[in-house]
């Protein structure tokens, strides 16, 4: 009995111990765009991370999950999407349902088709149960869906033509095989777009979204409660002057519902009663921000996730704020580096503490890549992550005021398609944000040209993403990058993930119509007199050309005067011997020149010269004054004679 209490006190503590040490920040991706859209905590304590992938997959963007064990370390991951180049596959929404598996949306699209509804539904093992498209020739996205109390689901989205202004709220309910139950669409001639649709414990929906054909502003927040058939109960709008968009909308404890969102640039979040009047309704200044996710924790307050441009490192972090029961911060952090980064979704852990998924440009495989924080219960993560901020949002009134609209919804027809996607394995690059490890980047450049920043050695931290860039000087293009990076694009992204030595090399500029004379032309004023084009004293005079002349502005208008002007030259010597050893000798002092220039360089060649040229010149003025003296004392001499 002693032992099985000893056992049990220690599996306590253990857990205790993996739950207060399972902070991390990780990112998960490839060489192009990878976005995450979704994030559900799974039974086991793991985590199941729903987006889209242009790095894996087929063509373009596949639906990408990844199933990741309690410490960010991926079990399984997996794409979706057709093998046909032209289609799209934008994931939206995931959650989970009551066989333990998951229902996933987004939608598809292939040329000429439009975009369609794409749900798809899988086992708890992974397996496809059945997967269907919904739609016609318009443009239909699914962006939210959520499995009813009687099995089957609901999804919201918007239908449309594309670039044009009409675009309704699109609402189907679907039974639990995917068949349709019935199908709706709530808007006017302006565009109406959901973001986020629940279903509520009366048995009916409420969706959140945007509107432009009612409102106040530009663009208002629309909600909509709906039966459990279709039928709408009550329809509002929320906004000021400005436009106001929301995001995501949870039912609360009470019965009401906590809408997060964005306005005149700042976190937007109301708090509404069971029938849509405004309880309270708070903006976190950020001048340029938007939240997108928000979800009641279990103290009652709130947790809300989205982007910041005014707190943080660079050009957007994700930002997040725990509010209390009546919006007042309880704290605030802001998580990122000095390139763009967001939350999309953000939900409360098992432990107390939360987890984020995102995007980040800053850190990563390349481009954007999954950004996954798991957060404590005070949004820290650990000592060696030196991307956390404090930020100090101001709270003050939305000045939001609600109003009722009048819209009629529409029933429409759809016609439900199997589709025959076949998931595919992906293998992401993980990086841990807080390894705390350090590395160190030597950055050269060759002749004719810089870099940004300039060559030097520079300090990262470790699974930073870097921007650099080759600047050739005039005359010069940029060749290739070398050393630990090998690519010819001038401009490039690099993660540090360990010591890295590259340097950027340049080529010189030929003119085109230059080398265009020199292609066609059968000899030259060298050639002519040396009698081949292959001469070593051809070869000296060439080889400075291309180096020293071709490579400045000057020289190649001297080249270009030389290649128009020389084919007359050039075929008088070709025809008179007497005329090429003129030539040879009026060239002899450039090849010498030249050679002396090429192999021992500026700096001895003029030392030569002075060797050579100043006691030559002495010596002629020398002689010269030394002639006029005597020719001087042989005029005096005959004037004193007469």
């Amino acid at each position: 009995m002693k032992g099985k209490i000893l056992a049990l006190i220690f599996f306590i503590n253990f857990t205790s111990f993996l739950s207060l040490n399972a902070q991390w920040a990780r990112t998960y991706g490839g060489s192009e765009d990878d976005f995450a859209s979704s994030i559900l905590q799974t039974s086991d304590g793991g985590y199941i991370v729903y987006g889209s992938t242009e790095s894996f997959g087929v063509e373009y963007l596949d639906i990408w999950i990844l199933k990741l064990n309690i410490w960010g370390e991926i079990e399984w991951q997996k794409t979706y999407g057709e093998d046909i180049s032209d289609y799209t596959n934008n994931a939206y929404s995931i959650q989970k349902t009551n066989d333990g598996g998951y229902i996933i949306g987004g939608s598809i699209s292939v040329s000429g088709f439009g975009h369609q509804f794409w749900i798809i539904k899988l086992s708890s093992n992974r397996d496809i149960i059945w997967q269907k498209s919904y739609g016609d020739d318009l443009i239909n996205y699914a962006y939210s869906l959520q499995q009813t109390s009687d099995g089957g689901y609901i999804v919201a989205g918007n239908t449309g033509i594309n670039d044009a202004e009409g675009h309704d709220i699109l609402i189907l309910k679907l039974f639990f095989d995917g068949t349709i139950e019935w199908t709706k669409t709530y808007g006017e001639s302006k565009d109406d777009k959901p973001s986020s649709i629940l279903h509520t414990s009366d048995g009916g929906y409420v969706v959140a979204g945007y509107t432009m054909a009612f409102g106040a502003g530009s663009s208002d927040i629309w909600i909509l409660k709906l039966a459990s058939d279709g039928t709408i109960e009550w329809q509002k709008t929320y906004g000021g002057s400005e436009g106001e968009i929301a995001r995501s909308i949870q039912q609360t404890n009470d019965g009401g519902y906590i809408v997060a969102g964005a306005g005149s640039g700042d976190f937007l979040v109301l708090k509404l009663a069971s029938d849509g009047t405004i309880e309270w309704q708070k903006a976190y200044g950020s001048e340029s921000g938007s939240a997108h996710s928000i979800q009641q924790t279990s103290d009652g307050g709130y947790i809300v996730a989205g982007e910041t441009s005014s707190f943080g490192a660079g050009n957007g972090d994700i930002w997040v704020l725990k509010l209390s029961l009546v919006g007042d911060i309880e704290w605030q952090k802001t998580y990122g580096g000095i390139q763009s980064d967001e939350a999309s979704s953000i939900q409360q852990t098992s432990d107390g503490g939360y987890i984020v998924a995102g995007s980040t440009d800053s850190y990563g495989a390349g481009e954007r890549d999954f950004l996954i924080l798991k957060l404590s219960s005070n949004g820290d993560i650990d000592p060696a992550c030196g991307f956390i901020r404090e930020s100090n949002a101001e709270v003050s009134d939305a000045g939001i005021s609600s109003s009722n609209t009048d819209i009629i919804p529409q029933d429409t027809t759809i016609t439900p398609k199997d589709t025959t996607i076949t998931p595919k394995d992906s293998d992401a690059l993980v990086y841990d944000l807080c390894s705390g490890g350090q590395h160190t980047l030597s950055l050269s450049a060759g002749s004719g040209g810089t870099t940004a920043p300039q060559p030097g050695t520079y300090i990262y931290d470790h699974a930073v993403r870097i921007s650099i860039s080759a600047d050739p000087d005039e005359g010069y293009n940029f060749s290739e990058w070398s050393g630990d990076v090998s690519s010819t694009d001038r401009w490039l992204s690099i993660t540090m993930d360990s010591d890295k030595s590259i340097n950027a090399n340049f080529s010189m500029i030929v003119i085109d119509d230059v080398w265009e004379e020199v292609n066609k032309s059968p000899c030259f004023i060298a050639t002519a007199a040396y009698g081949s084009p292959l001469h070593p004293y051809v070869q000296i005079l060439r080889e400075f050309k291309d180096k020293y002349l071709i490579s400045n502005k000057l020289g190649r208008s001297l080249v270009s005067f030389y290649y128009k002007y020389s084919p007359f030259v050039t075929n008088l010597i070709a025809k008179h011997k007497v005329l090429k050893v003129i030539a040879q000798m009026n060239l002899f002092p450039f090849v010498v020149f030249s050679y002396s220039i090429l192999y021992f360089g500026s700096t001895i060649t003029a030392a030569v010269f002075i060797v050579i040229f100043v006691p030559s010149v002495c010596l002629a003025w020398r002689y010269r004054h030394k002639f006029r003296w005597q020719n001087r004392k042989i005029k005096n001499t005959n004037s004193h004679r007469f």
